[in-house]
């Protein structure tokens, strides 16, 4: 059965809140530039009610009538690229929701509709009895020859909840999510999860795959798995803005397997870059369990907040019961960074102590012990290793239930090993580089820092007043950055980590400062050294504490605290921990305070940037 999408790489879009470009001819050119292989752009058009112009602040980018969905076209064409339209209905007003939908599409150069149906609050509410009068409407104004998708979270779990069997009947194409990182677990594993939910449904599947917060590694994994083992026709790319320049190597690939600005270049690994990576949850057949007695084992089970089935048991104060093995099957050697999951369920414990083997020049296991207990769905790496090559037990991790305590639980989840190529020796964590927080990809990746449409009004070390109030003089700890073309133009800008790490504060704080977001970093992979970036005056916050973020991800928009200033982003830098248990410090008039608790970010980053 053919589709729209066949032979075809598809990038999707939601709002300009999202992304740094300006206007549709800057999407293009950023796509062209870095991903000349994509030949399509899934557009957001409506969400429920309201065309997507209710939510965009950029005007060339709002979409608030058909003639909008024209202006799109137009441009999108001019840059040999397709327009595809994507919807978000919400059913509670099916006829308003199709008509709406069905004036977008009629438009000339439409090339289809993909609607994104999911469970949950912000999603499809209106149960079964909408699903016929929406897509009776759609398909009475467009006509059968007009193609729809049907975009879905795939896991079994989530299948019932948006009644399949209704839509059927009017959708010629599936197109899964399959969001590996999101769900936390391998490239592997979330494909066949998405073919053996939805594999039989009866029309063709054209997999949405992640773009975000991913290695470019997985993600050459995943399109590889989707073209070759399930023979995918045509695939898809979600998200565009939080898709950093080295990603979009990984986008960049037809479905043929060449990338058009590239062809056979064989240019080394970089340092500091993730490469292969394995992710073993507790029902793969690498995990094993037992009883040191040869006896059933008395773990338990239960289903974490990613969806998968994990373990666990009651903490052993003089002897342990059982123990687990993960064996990621190693061969090649070299270093791997590797972090173990941390759910939030059954992880009370302050000393799981894992086991690692293989590890070159330690005759014996390396034991690295964390305190499960204060982490939340998180991934918490227990560091960098150089792992020996040709032997059976590299990398492989045992842990056990003896950790000395009363009255605790200790879980066995999903351990990931990610290999770090192009350098021969690492610290004990990475981060491969700093960039700029605002400004459109392009922008970010380029070698100067900060991109030349914003600039800093106050930079770090200058006396000023706070607000203006002369009884209130300050030195400034970092830089407030605006954009050249005015507050408007500031206002509602996407903010993007400067660097991975992870989030320790997320909230709003007392006084002028609104909400703020503090990162600690990942030891930079030239120095080893740990620095934290805080983000101030923001709003639309992406992220909470305890969150792994990775570079030039998508974390909050900027700001102006509530309306105390002019929007703009206040964005400063720690190389000590006071923003971990103070992210509302402000040293005042003490020069000797804020040089001893903060760097001036412009050179900070601007010497680190990523090789």
């Amino acid at each position: 059965m053919p589709t729209p999408y066949d032979g075809k790489i598809g990038l999707w879009h939601v709002y300009g809140g999202m992304i740094g470009e300006n206007s549709i001819a800057e999407i293009c050119a950023t796509i062209k530039q870095y991903a000349p292989a994509v030949d399509a752009l899934y557009v957001k058009i409506t969400d429920g009610v309201e065309w997507m112009g209710a939510y965009e602040e950029k005007p060339d980018l709002a979409i608030n009538s058909p003639d909008d969905i024209d202006r799109w076209v137009t441009v999108l064409n001019q840059h040999g690229l397709e327009f595809h339209a994507w919807a978000l209905p919400k059913g509670l007003d099916p006829e308003r929701e199709g008509n709406l939908i069905a004036a977008a599409c009629a438009r000339q150069g439409v090339r289809s509709l993909i609607m994104d149906v999911e469970g949950g609050p912000g999603f499809f509410r209106g149960g079964r009895g909408a699903v016929r009068p929406l897509m009776t409407t759609i398909k009475r104004a467009l006509g059968n020859q007009f193609h729809i998708g049907l975009s879905i979270d795939p896991r079994p779990n989530h299948y019932a909840e948006i009644f399949p069997d209704e839509w059927l009947p009017f959708v010629g194409s599936v197109h899964p999510q399959v969001y590996w990182g999101a769900f936390s677990t391998t490239p592997d594993n979330a494909l066949k999860s998405a073919y053996a939910t939805w594999g039989n449904y009866g029309v063709p599947v054209i997999p949405v795959l992640q773009a975000y917060q991913v290695s470019a590694a997985t993600m050459d994994r995943a399109r590889s798995q989707a073209l070759y083992s399930y023979k995918a026709t045509g695939l898809s790319w979600y998200v565009f803005g939080q898709i950093a320049a080295a990603q979009f190597k990984a986008v960049n690939v037809t479905i043929a397997g060449t990338s058009p600005d590239e062809g056979d270049d064989q240019t080394p690994a970089e340092a500091g870059k993730f490469g292969r990576e394995i992710v073993i949850t507790p029902t793969d057949a690498a995990f094993r369990e037992g009883t040191y007695d040869g006896t059933p084992s008395p773990m338990r089970s239960f289903q974490n907040e990613v969806g998968w089935t994990s373990r666990y048991i009651s903490t052993g104060t003089t002897m342990s019961q059982v123990w687990a093995r993960w064996d990621p099957r190693i061969s090649e050697g070299g270093f791997w960074e590797i972090a173990v999951y941390v759910p939030s369920q059954h992880a009370t414990t302050n000393n799981a102590r894992y086991k690692l083997h293989g590890v070159v020049g330690q005759a014996t296991e390396v034991e690295v012990a964390i305190r499960q207990a204060p982490l939340e769905n998180a991934w918490s790496s227990l560091g960098v290793f150089n792992l020996r090559a040709n032997d059976p037990t590299a990398g492989v991790i045992f842990l056990n239930d003896l950790t000395r305590e009363e009255d605790r639980e200790i879980a066995f989840d999903a351990i990931r090993w990610r290999q770090i190529t192009g350098i021969t020796h690492a610290p004990s964590h990475i981060a491969d580089g700093f960039d700029s927080p605002v400004g459109t990809i392009a922008e970010r990746a380029a070698s100067e820092f900060y991109p030349k449409a914003w600039f800093s009004s106050m930079q770090y070390g200058k006396s000023y007043y706070i607000g203006g109030d002369s009884s209130r003089p300050a030195l400034h700890t970092g830089d407030d950055l605006f954009a050249r073309a005015g507050e408007a133009a500031t206002a509602h800008q996407p903010v993007f980590a400067t660097a991975s790490g992870v989030v320790v504060s997320a909230g709003k704080q007392t006084g002028t400062w609104g909400n703020v977001i503090v990162i600690r970093h990942d030891p930079y992979i030239l120095s080893g050294q740990v620095v934290y970036s805080r983000y101030a005056h923001v709003e639309t916050m992406q992220v909470k504490s305890g969150d792994r973020v990775v570079r030039g991800q998508y974390i909050c928009n900027v700001g102006n605290a509530y309306g105390a200033f002019k929007y703009h982003l206040h964005f400063d830098i720690s190389h000590t921990t006071v923003l971990q248990s103070r992210p509302w410090d402000w040293p005042g008039l003490n020069r000797t305070r804020l040089t001893e608790n903060y760097v001036n970010p412009y050179e900070f980053v601007a010497k680190r940037r990523p090789r």
